[in-house]
């Protein structure tokens, strides 16, 4: 029996699998600490506002390092919907720290923009080129995230949380990789010419067709 999930809940089984491989990134592109990053709910109500602004959180990286280690930061800024797309543009201010009691920062701009360009030359592996897997950061680790609306409109208001907390999972998906040429082996750092355009059933799926199972899908 299917276990309904509210609006962008992740399954517990899928959410456990994105942990698991973060924790395997570790041994290849992950070398940050990560501290408690939260999201309190006056802080929600702040960036929102009265027109229902969206939040999108930039991450950055600290100036100091803790243990020789990078230590990853989280900047939350209110974004608004530009005119009937899809597209969002963010306020320049307020600007929040999210630590464990979110800080505003609009007033040192400057700092937030120099902690999240160190996180960008992270992400590009310029800051430690002497990693060999650094140069695939950038196919992994986004420069933010758009949260949705109504889901935090339902912890904030609807189940009344006063804080949220924002950990970090991979999701890991097989593509199809396809070639102009045949090969009977391929070495990992093959250059020929590769495309990938086919769509991933789920969520692209004929559910009426007999190659596919309703109870699998």
């Amino acid at each position: 029996m299917s276990l309904t999930l509210k609006r962008g809940q992740v399954p517990s089984a899928e959410s456990e699998n994105w942990i698991l491989n973060i924790e395997e990134e570790k041994n290849f592109t992950f070398n940050l600490k990560v501290p408690l990053i939260v999201l309190q709910k006056q802080t929600y109500k702040i960036l929102t506002g009265e027109n229902e602004n969206r939040i999108r959180i930039y991450l950055g990286i600290e100036s100091k390092k803790t243990d020789n280690d990078f230590v990853l930061c989280a900047y939350a800024v209110p974004a608004f919907l530009l005119g009937s797309g899809d597209v969002f543009r963010d306020y320049e201010s307020p600007v929040f720290k999210l630590e464990i009691e979110n800080t505003n920062k609009s007033a040192k701009t400057e700092q937030v923009l120099e902690n999240i360009r160190r996180y960008r030359k992270w992400r590009l592996g310029e800051t430690d080129r002497e990693n060999p897997f650094s140069r695939f950061r950038k196919f992994i680790y986004p420069n933010a995230f758009l949260l949705g609306k109504y889901e935090l409109h339902e912890i904030f208001n609807v189940q009344n949380k006063d804080e949220i907390q924002i950990c970090f999972g991979i999701s890991k998906v097989m593509h199809s990789l396809i070639y102009t040429d045949v090969q009977e082996t391929r070495e990992f750092s093959d250059k020929s010419v590769v495309f990938n355009f086919g769509d991933l059933c789920p969520p692209d799926c004929d559910n009426s067709s007999i190659f596919n199972f309703k109870d699998e899908i």
